[in-house]
């Protein structure tokens, strides 16, 4: 079987380096090692960017609302199989000042997105929906901006599992795979990406 999928998310999408804030090589991304285990027949589309949000953009970084790239990128990338969608941690910053509805209201309108996009429907693909992590509150690096984001994230993973049911939408529940235990605060290990991947990887493997 063939097929090609779209992973869509933010910083631990494209691969955030904790270490020095460089890119891990491909080799190292949860989404490259996908690309591995699924081989030649599967294409595996990278669309991590650093700070993404659901439908927030910031000032000092633009463009970084999911809900007004995404539709672009779905015709730009188009046939799809599969669109693995994970995002919801940038926009746990305290400065948004957002509640857990809110961001997860958002995410449903990505599914939205993504259910009903023109250009999918006579091919629509599986979609995955993952729940991100949030920050690692032990960590000396944390970020003065997500000290409090604890209970709002784990309000936002409590109503994720209805949303991938209206959606039909299968379900990564990242927060039993990935410790929250990071050197940055946010960022995963290479270990970490690895065992995001394998849990990616099943959930492909079972539906196409």
């Amino acid at each position: 079987m063939r097929g090609s999928v779209l992973c869509f998310g933010d910083s631990n999408t494209w691969g955030y380096n904790p270490k020095d804030g460089s890119r891990y090589p491909a080799h190292v991304r949860w989404t490259g090692i996908l690309q591995q285990k699924l081989g030649q027949d599967f294409t595996v589309i990278e669309e991590g960017l650093n700070g993404r949000t659901t439908t927030i953009n910031e000032l000092e970084r633009p463009m970084r609302s999911a809900a007004d790239i995404l539709p672009v990128l779905i015709e730009s990338h188009r046939p799809l199989d599969v669109i693995v969608l994970m995002l919801g941690t940038n926009d746990l910053k305290t400065h948004f000042d957002r509640s857990s509805e809110q961001i997860a209201n958002d995410l449903s309108g990505l599914c939205a997105v993504i259910k009903q996009h023109p250009m999918l429907l006579d091919h629509p693909p599986k979609l995955i929906l993952a729940e991100p992590t949030g920050a690692d509150l032990s960590s000396p690096a944390l970020p003065e901006w997500f000290e409090h984001a604890e209970a709002k994230w784990k309000g936002l993973i409590a109503l994720m599992p209805a949303i991938a049911r209206e959606h039909q939408a299968l379900y990564v529940e990242t927060n039993k795979i990935i410790e929250l235990n990071f050197s940055d605060s946010l960022h995963w290990s290479p270990e970490q990406h690895a065992l995001f991947s394998q849990e990616v990887f099943m959930q492909i493997k079972s539906s196409v």
